[in-house]
C-alpha cells in the first residue's frame, strides 16, 4: 500500500522551495536595509575612515550608534547575542572597505595587511605586574590596528574596558 504518491511528494518539494526563496528574499532585504545605515554613514564620515572608527562603542559615538542598533536586534530576539556581534563586525567591514554589506563578511573577507602572517613571536612571561599586563595588552591593541583588525581591537578595549578596573589604552 503506497500512501505517499509523486504529487504529494512535489507539493512538499516546491512549499519548501517556496520557503526557501522567501528566507532569501527576507536576507536580501535585511541586508539592503543595513546597507542604507553603512551608506548613512559614508555619507556622514568627515574625516580619514581610520580616525572615524577608531575605538570602541564607549569612546567613538559611531560605533554606540551601531552597537546599539545590532542591540536592539538581540533584544527583540530576532538575531542571538554572537549574530549582532558577527553583524557589526561586517557593518564595519563593508564601511571601511567600500563594499556592500553582507551579514557574512566577517567570516571571510580581511584586507591585505591582514593576510599577512607576522614574523616576530611574543616571549616567555615568567612573571609580570599590573602595569605590565596593560602596556602588553595596549601594544595588541596597536599590533591588531596595524594589521587592519579595527573591530578586534574595539573588541579588545571593550572587554579591557569591561573586566580591568582603571585600564587605560596606552598612547
Amino acid at each position: 500500500m503506497s500512501v505517499i504518491n509523486q504529487t504529494l511528494i512535489s507539493n512538499v518539494i516546491k512549499s519548501f522551495a517556496k520557503g526557501a526563496k522567501q528566507a532569501q528574499d527576507i536576507r536580501e532585504a535585511q541586508d539592503k536595509s543595513i546597507q542604507a545605515v553603512v551608506d548613512a554613514f559614508t555619507i556622514a564620515c568627515d574625516k580619514p575612515k581610520a580616525e572615524f572608527i577608531k575605538g570602541n562603542a564607549k569612546t567613538n559615538p559611531a560605533r554606540a550608534q551601531v552597537k546599539a542598533m545590532f542591540d536592539a536586534l538581540v533584544e527583540a530576539t530576532f538575531i542571538q547575542t554572537s549574530a549582532g556581534r558577527n553583524y557589526a563586525t561586517s557593518f564595519w567591514i563593508a564601511f571601511e572597505e567600500g563594499i556592500p554589506f553582507q551579514r557574512d563578511l566577517y567570516n571571510g573577507r580581511k584586507p591585505a595587511s591582514e593576510a599577512k602572517e607576522p614574523k616576530a613571536k611574543a616571549g616567555k612571561v615568567e612573571s609580570t605586574d599590573r602595569k605590565a599586563l596593560d602596556a602588553t595588552l595596549s601594544k595588541a591593541i596597536k599590533q591588531a590596528r596595524l594589521l587592519g583588525l579595527t573591530e578586534f581591537a574595539a573588541d579588545i578595549v571593550d572587554l579591557c574596558l569591561e573586566s580591568l578596573d582603571d585600564f587605560k589604552e596606552a598612547e
